[in-house]
């Protein structure tokens, strides 16, 4: 191995560590949320709830929690914890709600019937919405809604998507 890949993997078990030991040391009065902020200021949290998993992969940090996969350069990373105000506790997840994002659609089956689906800027501001119709199924064309980052809410799930 050449030096920098050794200092490189060495930093990478740092962090995992450090992040594993500040998770055991969180209290449980809230939901909690693991935020990694990316160089370019990507901001992504995960909910401590849902048990993240955090690898390593070709020098990348891998983060699974749920459906939702992250994988980031730790090139810059930042990492820090969340509680939410509030105290509001996430809603379920549909198990049987399947989203797909691909080719500037968002489409979702397994929902309930009149099930809305809205889709909003980062600022809140409603920018789209469509129903599910009497199979569950939904789809939401996403390419007249401008370039960004984007919110795809479901009445069980919230979708962050960079469109």
């Amino acid at each position: 191995m050449n030096y920098e890949l050794c200092i490189m993997n060495y930093e990478l078990k740092r962090i995992l560590c450090c992040i594993i030991a500040l998770i055991g040391l969180l209290p449980s009065t809230a939901t909690q949320y693991l935020v990694l902020t990316q160089q370019d200021g990507t901001v992504s949290r995960f909910a401590l709830t849902e048990a993240p998993v955090i690898t390593f992969s070709a020098g990348s940090l891998v983060v699974t929690c749920g459906s939702q996969t992250l994988t980031t350069s730790m090139a810059g990373l930042k990492t820090s914890f969340e509680e939410d105000a509030t105290d509001i506790q996430q809603a379920q997840s549909d198990p049987t709600a399947r989203p797909v994002f691909a080719f500037g659609q968002a489409s979702f089956e397994g929902l309930k019937a009149d099930a809305p689906i809205t889709v909003y800027t980062l600022d809140g501001k409603v920018i789209g919405s469509t129903k599910a119709d009497a199979d569950g199924r939904a789809s939401i064309d996403l390419t007249g809604m401008g370039r960004g980052v984007l919110i795809v809410r479901t009445p069980t799930q919230s979708f962050k998507i960079k469109h």
